[in-house]
């Protein structure tokens, strides 16, 4: 049965996701400094410019992000909030079409 969304429904699910993405954006930093350093380090041992440097290692550290993005959305979903459990339903339109195709 679907719940009504309303905003005391929401904040609760905006606040598992918060505080997950902010544990997801330290994470993403905290990764992304090592390798970030790790190359700085490399590349400037070989002698290539601090610039040279930023434009290699910025769109990792961007790329690294959105991809650990993901993990705060995959860890509330199917997620007990009490009087609701946030999950993904197949689309009734989806099983309708399939239905006819199989027939």
């Amino acid at each position: 049965m679907e719940l009504e969304v309303t905003w005391k429904r929401a904040t609760r699910v905006w606040w598992a996701y918060l505080w997950r993405n902010l544990l997801a954006l330290v994470a993403s930093v905290a990764i992304g400094g090592v390798i970030g350093g790790i190359l700085g380090f490399i590349m400037g041992s070989v002698g290539i410019s601090i610039e040279t440097i930023r434009i290699v290692t910025m769109p990792i550290g961007f790329i690294l992000g959105l991809l650990i993005s993901i993990v705060p959305i995959k860890m509330i979903l199917n997620k007990n909030f009490g009087e609701f459990r946030l999950v993904l339903v197949e689309n009734t339109d989806t099983i309708e079409i399939s239905n006819k195709l199989q027939q």
